[in-house]
């Protein structure tokens, strides 16, 4: 055996690739924060999405408890073309609906029991009225 070694270690410089650049770490640091941004912005837009169809749930579900109201009280509605406790109910829906409207009217002849009920809110994220907000009709014969 020659005095030799049978490799030789690595001779060139390790100055080549030290660590990263302030260039990278900012790059890196722009995409991140272009990420994390569009990250809040998906949030915002979910959250905003819940509450309106929790608002519309809210509304549909107020409209087929009125209309199960005006068919068990079907005599008095069609006698007088009023609700009985509708005042109870319009508080109800104020309450549940942020500008929230309730109305109850009659389709045509009240022999015929057709029902139209109207449920309206003002959706607050977007700054609706509620002569433009949302709004739920159901029709029902009772």
């Amino acid at each position: 055996m020659s005095g030799k070694p049978m490799f030789r270690p690595y001779s060139g410089s390790f100055r080549r690739q030290r660590g990263v650049t302030m260039i990278e770490v900012l790059v890196t640091a722009l995409v991140l924060s272009v990420g994390v941004l569009g990250l809040a912005a998906l949030q915002g837009f979910s959250i905003q999405s819940g509450q309106a169809a929790y608002q519309q749930t809210q509304a549909l579900n107020l409209a087929y408890e009125v209309a199960d109201h005006v068919r068990a009280n079907r005599s008095v509605f069609q006698s007088g073309g009023t609700l009985p406790a509708i005042a109870r109910w319009q508080e109800l829906v104020t309450q549940m609906l942020p500008n929230g409207n309730l109305a109850v009217n009659v389709v045509g002849a009240a022999a015929d029991g057709v029902v139209s009920i109207t449920v309206t809110w003002a959706d607050d994220r977007i700054g609706d009225t509620p002569e433009a907000g949302e709004s739920i009709v159901i029709n029902t014969r009772i």
